[in-house]
C-alpha cells in the first residue's frame, strides 16, 4: 500500500474511533414514506407477512443506499384482529409521546398488534480490516428505543434481538416479566452490543400487545465499526507524525 495513502486511511480511523467509529450500515427511518395509519388487508386469522400500502406508513423498506431495508410480519398470538382495524405502526413522525426523535425526525412505531408485530432488518456482514494494516477492529450494534409509559398488562411482551451466525442474542425481552416492573419506560434508551467474532448479523424486534397506549418506538440503528484499543495505543498521533516527518 502506498505509504502517504496510509497514513490517510490510517489517521481518519483514529479520527472515526474518537467521533464513535465507522459507519457499516444504518437507518434512522428519514428516508421510510409516513402517511396514515396501517391497515392490514391480510387474514388476522393466520400468520403472514405485512406488505406496504397506497398513502399509508410503510412496515417494509427496500435498502436504498442510505438506509438498511426492513421487513415486518404478523403472528395471530391471540386470536384477535391483528392489524386489520387500522393502527399506528410502520414509519412515523408523530412526536407526542417521544418528545422528539433522536436522529432525524422520524422513526419507526410498534403498538396494538392484537397479536404480535416483528420487523426484521437487513442481513449486515462483518467489514474486513484495511489490506496491510496493523489496525485490529471491533463492531457493535447501537439503537434506541422508547417503551411507552403506560399500563402494560402482564401478558404483553417485547423483544428485541439479533441472530448471529445462527446464534441468538436477546438485547431486551421481557418475557416472564411485567413490563411495569422493568424500569424501561417513559424515556429512550440506548442500547449497544458488541458483534465481534460474528460474521452475519439480523436484527429483530417484537411486540405483543392488543392497545394503542402499548407502544415501542425505535430510532437510530447503527452497525459500526473502531479499532481496538491495542491498534489505537500502537498507532498513536505521534507516529503518525514522525512517520509525516520523515517522508
Amino acid at each position: 500500500m502506498n505509504k502517504a495513502l496510509a497514513i490517510v486511511m490510517i489517521a481518519g480511523i483514529a479520527g472515526a474511533a474518537q467521533a464513535g467509529g465507522l459507519v457499516i450500515a444504518s437507518t434512522s427511518f428519514e428516508n421510510a414514506f409516513v402517511g396514515d395509519r396501517y391497515v392490514d388487508t391480510g387474514d388476522a386469522s393466520v400468520d403472514h407477512d405485512l406488505i406496504n400500502n397506497a398513502g399509508q406508513s410503510v412496515v417494509d423498506f427496500a435498502d436504498d443506499g442510505v438506509e438498511i431495508g426492513f421487513d415486518s410480519q404478523y403472528f395471530n398470538s391471540r386470536n384477535g384482529v391483528g392489524l386489520t382495524d387500522g393502527d399506528f405502526v410502520g414509519a412515523t413522525d408523530f412526536t407526542g409521546t417521544v418528545g422528539a426523535f433522536t436522529d432525524g425526525v422520524q422513526g419507526f412505531q410498534m403498538s396494538d398488534a392484537d397479536g404480535t408485530m416483528r420487523t426484521s432488518f437487513d442481513t449486515v456482514t462483518s467489514p474486513l480490516g484495511l489490506p496491510n494494516s496493523r489496525v485490529e477492529f471491533e463492531w457493535s450494534l447501537c439503537m434506541d428505543y422508547y417503551v411507552q409509559t403506560t399500563g402494560w398488562e402482564s401478558d404483553d411482551r417485547i423483544r428485541i434481538w439479533v441472530v448471529a451466525d445462527g446464534t441468538e442474542i436477546d438485547i431486551l425481552n421481557t418475557s416472564g416479566s411485567d413490563i411495569n416492573d422493568l424500569g424501561i419506560e417513559g424515556s429512550w434508551i440506548t442500547a449497544d452490543l458488541n458483534l465481534t467474532g460474528f460474521s452475519d448479523v439480523t436484527l429483530h424486534v417484537e411486540l405483543e400487545s392488543n392497545s394503542g397506549n402499548e407502544a415501542i418506538y425505535l430510532d437510530n440503528i447503527v452497525f459500526k465499526t473502531v479499532p481496538t484499543p491495542g491498534s489505537l495505543a500502537l498507532l498513536g498521533l505521534g507516529g503518525l507524525a514522525a512517520t509525516r516527518r520523515r517522508r
